[in-house]
C-alpha cells in the first residue's frame, strides 16, 4: 500500500472523513512512502509533513468517539506484538543471513517510529488539547496509557534471558531494548505535556519496568530511577512528592550503574570507529563497571557474585554468562576491536577498581603499597609506575601548589573544574603555601608545571610557550 504525498488532495472529501473514521491512516503510517519510496514515520517532523498534516485533519474532523481510545490501544498492541513476533521467529530460523538481520533491523527502527507517531504525537496532542471533544476523553487516554506499561513487563518476561542459548540471548535483547523505547515513549509523552498523572497508579507500575531495566534503553532521558521520579514529580505530580520506598535508593545505584556503563561502551564504540578521543580523554572509557559487558544486558555482579567470564587482559570485559560472552565477542565483535585498544596502564586501573570492588584477596595490600611507595594521578588514581612501564610521560604536578600530581592535562583540566582542586589548591595558598608562581613574577601559573624527577624531588619545568586556559572564568595550574 503506497499512498503519495498528494493523497489529500487526491480523495474526495467523504472518502477522507471516512479513512479518518476508520483509523486507517493511523493503522499503515509506516506503509505511507513519499515519492522517491522513503518512509514517512521519522521521530520529528515539521508542520507540513504528511503525518502532521494527516493528524492535523484528524483532530479537528474527527468526532471524538470512546471506540477511537480503544482502536489506538489495538493499533499500538499490534505493533508491538507483531514486531516481537518477527525478532523471535527471525532468530528461530535455522540459517540467518546477514540480509535477514538488516531487514529486521530497518522494522525494528520502524515500529518504534510508529509507537512515536502514536503515542507522542497522537495521543499526546489529544491529553494536551483545548478542545472540549478531546478534554473528555483525557481519563480514558489515560487508561490507555497505564495499559501500555502495565503490558510491558509481561511482554518482557516472555523473552528471557538464557545463560548458554546464544540465539535466545540475541531475541531476549532485541525485545528487550525495543521494549524500553516503547515504555519511553509511554511515559515520556506524560513528562513532555506534563499530563497530570495518579502518583499511587502510575509509580509502582514505572517501578516495575524500571527494575527489568525496560523503562529507558540507555537511562540518559532523565537519568537514573530517582531522577526520573523528580522529573515526573516535578511535572505531572499534582498531589506533591512521590512516596519513597526502602528499594528506591537501590534502584537508582542499579540504574546509574547501568547508564554509566552503557555510556563507557558508546564512548569506546565512537573512539574506534570515528577515532574521536585520545588516550586521556573520554576517561570513563577505561574505567571498571559492575555491568555485563553485553550493552543490553542489565546483570550486574557483586562481591559475593562475581561473574564467571573475564578478559585478564584488558580487565574491562566481564560477563554473567556463556551466551553473553558469545553474543559480545563473536556476534558483536566489540570485545577483540576494544581489548586491543586498551593501553596497558589503563588496564591495570581497570583490573585494581575490579580488585577493589570485588574484594579479591590481596588486592587491598597492594593498593596499600602503591598509595605508599608511589604517586597517584590525583583525577583518575593512575600510578606513576604504572604510567612508566607502559612508557608514557612521567606525572606532573599542579604549577600552583605542587602538592598533587596528574598523568595529563584532560586529568589537571577535570580537577580543577569540577574535581575540586581549584578549592582546595586555593585554601594551601592562603595557609601559606609557597607556590612556584609566587616565586617567578613573570611566570603565570597556568604554564608552570612541576615534574616529579628520579629522585622524587620537584622541578619547575615551563610549559607550551603561549598556552592558556580559561574555563569557567578561571584558569587551570597545569599544561
Amino acid at each position: 500500500m503506497l499512498l503519495q504525498s498528494n493523497s489529500l488532495h487526491l480523495c474526495r472529501h467523504g472518502d477522507f472523513c471516512e479513512l479518518m473514521a476508520r483509523q486507517n491512516w493511523l493503522r499503515d503510517c509506516d506503509l505511507r512512502r513519499d515519492m522517491d519510496g522513503e518512509a514517512y514515520l521519522q521521530l520529528e517532523y515539521q508542520e507540513d509533513d504528511e503525518l502532521m498534516v494527516l493528524l492535523q485533519h484528524f483532530l479537528e474532523e474527527s468526532r471524538a468517539q470512546k471506540q477511537l481510545v480503544k482502536d489506538l490501544y489495538q493499533i499500538w498492541q499490534q505493533t508491538v506484538l507483531s514486531t516481537l513476533l518477527a525478532s523471535s521467529a527471525l532468530w528461530k530460523k535455522e540459517s540467518v543471513q546477514s540480509s535477514d538481520q538488516r531487514f529486521m533491523k530497518d522494522q525494528l527502527k520502524l515500529a518504534r517510529y510508529k509507537i512515536n507517531f502514536i503515542m507522542h504525537h497522537t495521543i499526546g496532542s489529544m491529553l494536551s488539547s483545548s478542545d472540549a471533544k478531546w478534554k473528555q476523553h483525557v481519563p480514558d487516554l489515560l487508561q490507555l496509557v497505564y495499559q501500555t506499561l502495565q503490558l510491558l513487563p509481561r511482554l518482557a518476561e516472555s523473552c528471557p534471558h538464557h545463560k548458554t542459548d546464544m540465539r535466545q540471548t540475541i531475541i531476549h535483547f532485541e525485545g528487550k531494548e525495543f521494549l524500553a523505547a516503547v515504555a519511553c515513549e509511554s511515559w515520556d509523552t506524560l513528562y513532555d505535556f506534563s499530563i497530570p498523572i495518579d502518583p499511587e497508579k502510575f509509580i509502582p507500575i514505572l517501578r516495575r519496568c524500571a527494575m527489568l531495566d525496560i523503562l529507558d534503553k540507555d537511562w540518559n532521558m532523565l537519568g537514573g530511577w530517582e531522577d526520573v521520579l523528580k522529573g515526573l514529580e516535578a511535572r505531572c505530580c499534582l498531589t506533591g512528592p512521590v512516596l519513597r520506598l526502602p528499594c528506591d535508593s537501590i534502584l537508582h545505584d542499579q540504574t546509574t550503574i547501568l547508564r554509566n556503563a552503557r555510556n563507557s561502551m558508546q564512548c569506546k564504540f565512537f573512539s574506534v570507529r570515528f577515532m574521536r578521543y585520545t588516550e586521556d580523554q573520554a576517561p570513563q572509557r577505561w574505567k571498571y563497571f559492575a555491568k555485563c559487558s553485553a550493552p543490553a544486558c542489565g546483570h550486574v555482579e557483586t562481591p559475593q557474585s562475581p561473574h564467571s567470564f573475564r578478559c585478564q587482559s584488558c580487565w574491562y570485559f566481564h560477563y554473567c554468562s556463556e551466551a553473553c560472552m558469545e553474543y559480545c565477542d563473536n556476534i558483536m565483535g566489540l570485545h577483540h576491536k576494544f581489548c586491543k585498544d586498551t593501553p596497558p596502564a589503563k588496564a591495570a586501573l581497570c583490573k585494581r577498581e575490579t580488585e577493589q570492588y570485588l574484594g579479591w584477596a590481596g588486592a587491598a595490600a597492594a593498593d596499600a603499597s602503591t598509595l605508599e611507595h608511589d604517586v597517584l594521578c590525583h583525577a583518575c588514581g593512575v600510578s606513576e609506575r604504572l604510567l612508566s612501564e607502559s612508557g608514557s610521560s612521567k606525572m606532573k604536578s599542579c604549577g600552583k601548589c605542587q602538592s598533587v600530581f596528574y598523568c595529563s592535562k584532560q586529568c589537571a583540566s577535570w580537577d580543577w573544574r569540577i574535581g575540586g582542586h581549584q578549592q582546595s589548591c586555593s585554601i594551601s595558598e592562603e595557609n601559606g603555601t609557597t607556590t612556584t608562581a609566587e616565586t617567578d613574577e613573570t611566570t603565570n601559573h597556568t604554564n608552570v608545571v612541576g615534574a616529579k624527577n628520579s629522585n622524587g624531588a620537584t622541578a619547575a619545568t615551563s610549559g607550551v610557550a603561549g598556552a592558556t586556559a580559561a574555563v569557567q572564568g578561571a584558569a587551570e595550574p597545569m599544561n
